[in-house]
């Protein structure tokens, strides 16, 4: 098909702070499991090009990628998205509109 995305290329929604927080949230516990990309992408069943994507930011992960990711760090969901949240908008006109709302880390 051409112009289609590919399921590796779709973000979702997703804008880039977002997609950063998210990735953040994949590598601070990777890193302390003092686990590479290339161990975790194996153990999680996720490529290591596709675990970059995510932990870099440059693309959103599907919710089974997500549950793997998060059973092989022994992390929650609730961890690993912890920062972005989604507001739905009230309009009437278009219910699936809505907007992420991403929560600063604090340092």
């Amino acid at each position: 098909m051409v112009g289609a995305m590919s399921r590796d290329n779709r973000n979702w929604g997703l804008d880039l702070e977002a997609r950063q927080r998210l990735g953040g949230n994949v590598i601070v516990p990777r890193l302390r499991a003092e686990m590479s990309r290339g161990e975790l992408g194996s153990r999680a069943a996720v490529s290591t090009r596709r675990l970059a994507q995510v932990e870099e930011g440059k693309a959103a992960a599907t919710l089974d990628v997500w549950v793997r990711i998060a059973g092989t760090l022994d992390e929650s969901l609730d961890d690993l998205l912890a920062g972005v949240r989604w507001i739905p908008h009230q309009a009437q006109s278009n219910p699936d509109e809505g907007s992420y709302v991403v929560r600063r880390r604090r340092i």
